[in-house]
């Protein structure tokens, strides 16, 4: 979670995106790597993905599910993947906000697992208050979603829901991310939150790049 709403938006370019991955590798500090390529970043095939599969634009959201930003942003996000029809959504779970987001993040990417990722995606996004286990698992509930067969799809899949997790902090700590929501949108990076207009900014800069 950040300490402010939209302002202080920084806009990193490709070739900033890129040195700041050099960098990172260089430094050689408690948690840092060298990033991978930024395809690698947005292409992980663990990544669950939302929107058009085959779209021309990628945005990936580095989200906690106990950051309320990432819930007030999230609903207008979904609004314009679904208005645009051609951007390609990924999530990447990166939870800092304690062990109930961790949870949230585990047993949601095991819904993927079982393929019904956009419900329980929604389901838990849509909590209102904190997060608790009964609440997390009443909203899947609500949505149609069969908790048992979540849970034991955890227990199976739990390395490897792990390691992405792993990733993907890994990702957000060498890109110097301060919180969530950050975002990448083509091969610009947005370390802060942003509104729905910055977000279609945001697109229509990535396909004036391409």
């Amino acid at each position: 979670m950040v300490a402010s709403g939209w302002s202080g938006r920084v806009v990193i370019s490709r070739r900033q995106f890129l040195a700041a991955a050099v960098a990172a590798g260089a430094s050689g500090s408690a948690g840092a790597r060298e990033l991978p390529p930024v395809s690698e970043i947005l292409f992980d095939p663990a990544l669950p993905v939302l929107g058009n599969p085959h779209g021309d634009v990628t945005i990936a959201e580095f989200f906690d599910y106990a950051c309320p930003y990432c819930k007030v942003v999230h609903p207008h996000l979904k609004d314009i993947v679904q208005e645009d029809g051609n951007i390609r959504l990924v999530m990447k779970d990166w939870p800092i906000n304690g062990e109930l987001a961790a949870y949230a993040s585990r047993m949601v990417l095991a819904a993927d697992r079982l393929g019904v990722y956009a419900p329980a995606h929604a389901a838990v996004m849509e909590i209102e208050g904190g997060l608790t286990i009964r609440g997390i698992s009443g909203a899947m509930r609500g949505k149609g979603i069969d908790v048992g067969a979540i849970r034991d799809a955890l227990d199976v899949h739990l390395t490897e829901i792990d390691a992405l997790l792993v990733r993907n902090q890994q990702q957000a700590r060498g890109l110097s991310l301060p919180g969530t929501p950050a975002f990448i949108v083509g091969s610009n990076l947005y370390r802060q939150p942003l509104s729905p207009e910055e977000i279609r900014r945001a697109i229509a800069r990535a396909r004036s790049n391409r």
